[in-house]
């Protein structure tokens, strides 16, 4: 371990002064570490060396000061080099003492080293994106982006060196003790090749559903393939990151990977999930057991396709504010658009059916102050993690009922709470309700997302259609 001690460097001063410094001794080399404090020999003399304190009779402050400035724990200059020589002895097995070391931490000791990110890193570049959307309580997000680095970071530690080399990728090092933790997975952006999305795209189709906690008695759990939509969600919050390495220089235009002639994200297969509204009066006419879950979660689904198919992220934190009495009617802005605009947010108007009212009867929170929740689920003040908990958790127990009553009278197919909001939008188009009309109903700035919403026609509906033709 190095050793520390005092020195009293008067060279080339002037007025009969010289320099404290600090000398560090290691293996028989030395090095000076300035303290920049001036003093003269008469002082230097007077200073109490290594091991010595300053006799308590001492009222001249000048000297309690030197002594306060070169010893005082932590920050005198002799107990702060003490301390890094002692931190560096204890951890020379991993990292052997050097003084450019010991001059770093001593030069910039009491300062607080910020960690430089690695721009070039695609994975941090994303867990900086999904701390940022935390920020912004846009916790939906935040999770995509997480969860987009963990599938990546799991593609990438899978590859063999052979595939690593065909991809542009660096080799794995060779895993000892010493270095495990050079076993990180590195995902930079001149990495991003057509290529490379191509191989990730079919890896994760085999295996980007990482193994859940196994049964001891059934053995271990194996990965096994996401879907297409999936990975295309993957996918479009990587190309997001892309965008900001681009716009902020890290990686050039011409090397970006998506887009025709380079890699397509895959869309996964649009499912209709529209009911008919014969079905839906099924829902509607089902006696549920009276103040039951059955019952809260039929209402539930009602109350969200009624109100223009709003998703029940938004029903829950519906305010009474939000409900006009004398014009049956509810206004409100999605949580969706809120979050991701600050300007131009597209206020929905939705009527208020007796049916509707009825529900809010039922369900609606006692607390009918302008600012309280209309449904009694949040509570102002929860954090956005805890929101989403409860929020997923009415979901998941409304999907769970419905599904029940749905077998009970004889529904087949999806009858999720997002079927609600593709039955209001299919439901309304078969009615010749115009597309402008549907769009602006969900909330949509682009008809083409509208689209993506609306069922198939009945066959019923597409020969009257066509007995229009003679």
């Amino acid at each position: 371990m190095a050793t520390v001690n005092l020195f009293f460097d008067n060279r080339a001063t002037a007025q009969n002064e010289g320099i404290i410094k600090i000398v560090v001794t290691h293996n028989r080399k030395q090095r000076l570490y300035t303290t920049g404090i001036k003093i003269t020999p008469d002082q230097w003399k007077d200073l109490p060396k290594k091991g010595e304190k300053l006799a308590g009779t001492v009222k001249d402050e000048t000297r309690r000061k030197l002594y306060a400035d070169i010893y005082a724990k932590p920050n005198g200059y002799y107990r702060r080099a003490e301390t890094i020589a002692e931190a560096m002895g204890e951890t020379a097995r991993a990292a052997p003492f050097d003084f450019e070391s010991f001059k770093d931490q001593y030069d910039n000791w009491g300062v607080e080293k910020k960690e430089v990110a690695d721009t070039n890193s695609v994975f941090a570049a994303m867990v900086t994106k999904a701390a940022t959307m935390r920020k912004a309580d846009r916790i939906g997000n935040a999770l995509n982006y997480e969860q987009a680095a963990k599938s990546l970071s799991r593609y990438v530690a899978s590859l063999d060196n052979a595939t690593r080399k065909d991809l542009g990728l660096p080799p794995l090092p060779k895993i000892t003790k010493r270095n495990e933790d050079l076993a990180v997975p590195v995902l930079q952006f001149e990495h991003l090749t057509s290529e490379l999305l191509t191989d990730y795209e079919n890896w994760a189709t085999k295996y980007g559903k990482s193994p859940q906690t196994s049964n001891p008695k059934k053995g271990n759990a194996k990965a096994t393939g996401a879907s297409l939509t999936t990975v295309g969600i993957y996918l479009r919050h990587l190309r997001a990151v892309v965008n900001d390495a681009i716009e902020a220089g890290i990686m050039p235009r011409d090397a970006y990977p998506f887009g025709r002639n380079r890699y397509t994200i895959p869309a996964g297969t649009n499912t209709k999930k529209a009911l008919s509204k014969e079905d839906i009066q099924k829902l509607m006419q089902y006696e549920c057991l009276p103040h039951s879950l059955e019952q809260r979660s039929r209402d539930l689904w009602v109350f969200s396709y009624l109100t223009n198919g709003m998703n029940l992220a938004d029903v829950c934190r519906l305010r009474w504010q939000d409900l006009d009495r004398q014009a049956d009617r509810l206004t409100f802005v999605r949580q969706k658009t809120a979050r991701s605009k600050k300007g131009n947010q597209t206020k929905i108007v939705a009527k208020v059916f007796a049916e509707s009212w009825a529900i809010i009867e039922r369900w609606g929170n006692t607390d009918q102050r302008p600012t309280a929740y209309l449904f009694p689920f949040l509570e102002s003040g929860t954090t956005a993690e805890r929101e989403k908990v409860v929020v997923h958790q009415i979901i998941k127990m409304t999907n769970r009922w419905v599904k029940r009553i749905a077998e009970a009278v004889g529904i087949e197919g999806d009858v999720t709470t997002y079927a609600a909001r593709h039955s209001f939008a299919t439901i309304l188009l078969q009615s010749e309700a115009p597309l402008a009309f549907i769009s602006k109903s969900l909330g949509h700035t682009n008809l083409k997302t509208t689209e993506n919403y609306l069922g198939s026609f009945s066959d019923e509906k597409i020969k009257s259609y066509l007995d229009n033709l003679l």
